[in-house]
């Protein structure tokens, strides 16, 4: 029959497919590994430099607590103050900076804002100024 004429030509002669899971096929990758495209490329530096900043910005709020914690202490303890107002001291200290981490990390919403006038209503809301 024909057909296998065809099938026995196919068996001697390797396919691309098998050439490229070998390696032995150029410098074209395997399709599940294909080369990022520039837009994956640019998002991937966006996400990397947004990363650094994060973590450069916690550093940096950490020194400058521990600057503001030792300033105090040290002021503290050049004035003659007894031991016990001294940690009720850096207690009040303590609260005082997790109050403003915790403002720190609000996000801002409408109910943060105060509506000052309606400058227009449509069939999608209405336009305040606040």
């Amino acid at each position: 029959c024909w057909l296998n004429k065809f099938k026995s030509k196919d068996k001697l002669r390797p396919s691309k497919k098998k050439e490229a899971a070998n390696g032995k096929e150029g410098s074209k990758p395997p399709a599940s590994e294909e080369a990022p495209s520039k837009v994956t490329k640019q998002r991937v530096e966006a996400a990397k430099q947004y990363i650094e900043n994060h973590y450069k910005k916690q550093m940096k709020s950490l020194q400058e607590r521990k600057e503001r914690r030792d300033i105090l202490e040290k002021k503290l303890a050049d004035a003659e103050v007894s031991e016990e107002e001294q940690n009720n001291l850096l207690k009040c200290f303590e609260k005082k900076e997790t109050e403003y981490m915790r403002l720190q990390r609000h996000k801002m919403g409408a109910d943060d804002f105060e509506p000052l006038t309606m400058i227009g209503k449509g069939a999608f809301g209405e336009v305040i100024i606040s």
